[in-house]
């Protein structure tokens, strides 16, 4: 029988969706804000509407940066609630993509097909889901955090 504590602590998948929620995410998010704000900043006068698109995605891009380090750093020095904080964080990353798709439509920006951005809304929102469910099953995500959420 192998012994219960080889899962336990933060390694392996545990250790990567830290680093990620940490440190990854957060840089990558933050630099595709600044390079979509760049490329689209001399389209501005020319689509009225195109900078608020900007303005929006730019403050929910810094709360879901915020939260994702949050997130990892809960998870990180193992709090109490950490596991459920992380799972929200998921939650909100998958509505978010999915209304994210439709953002430019409403603000009537887009006069081209959805297809442009579809595989980014369904890439997010697979990378969400992956992650809500290991920590949904995970034995070391349980067996560290003693989890009964």
């Amino acid at each position: 029988m192998k012994n219960s504590n080889q899962y336990i602590g933060i390694k392996g998948w545990l250790l990567l969706l830290c680093l990620s929620l940490t440190i990854f995410d957060p840089i990558s998010m933050f630099i595709y804000t600044l390079l979509v704000s760049s490329l689209t900043k001399p389209y501005f006068s020319t689509y009225k509407n195109l900078f608020y698109l900007i303005l929006i995605n730019g403050i929910f891009n810094i709360a879901l940066i915020t939260y994702s380090i949050y997130a990892g750093i809960c998870l990180w020095k193992q709090y109490k609630g950490a596991v459920s904080i992380a799972k929200k964080y998921f939650i909100f990353l998958f509505f978010y993509s999915l209304i994210g798709a439709f953002l430019p439509y409403f603000f009537g920006v887009y006069k081209t097909p959805f297809k442009k951005n579809i595989f980014n809304t369904i890439l997010n929102m697979g990378y969400a889901i992956i992650w809500y469910v290991y920590l949904s099953v995970s034995k070391r995500v349980k067996n560290t955090y003693e989890v009964s959420q």
